[in-house]
């Protein structure tokens, strides 16, 4: 399904992992630090890829805007993994360094949570129990 993996669980049943996404979203480099912020995004490609690798996360891909407003969202990079372990990951002290320091290299950067997959629809069906309980 969608959104949802199959997986072992440490007592070797299979469970159902949920998934979520997160996107990472920057402008223009700050004027003055262009260098260091090519270089950091290479660093942040090489960290995500290895996180891809041990299977922290299922998903990773940037992209570079080519028809907006470059000052502002000049890129984005979409993650996606189990629930837990995305979780876990944003407590992680490397990658805390990771986004602090994109911070001071890039302008208007924000990184939003997303509901992926098989989560759409929850989200949806609440939506309408919404709705129906307030009467829109």
């Amino acid at each position: 399904m969608l959104g949802t993996r199959r997986a072992e669980s440490e007592r070797g049943e299979m469970t159902e992992m949920h998934e979520i996404g997160l996107m990472y979203r920057w402008g223009k480099l700050v004027p003055g630090r262009e260098r260091a912020g090519i270089e950091h995004f290479a660093s942040a490609i090489e960290f995500f890829g290895k996180k891809l690798t041990e299977g922290v996360i299922t998903f990773f891909e940037p992209y570079f805007s080519r028809t907006t407003d470059l000052e502002t969202e000049a890129g984005f990079i979409l993650i996606k993994g189990p629930r837990e372990k995305v979780l876990e990951l944003m407590e992680d002290e490397e990658y805390l360094v990771l986004l602090t320091k994109t911070s001071y290299l890039v302008e208007h950067f924000t990184v939003e949570m997303l509901t992926v997959g098989e989560e759409i629809q929850v989200q949806l069906e609440r939506a309408q129990k919404v709705f129906a309980e307030l009467g829109i």
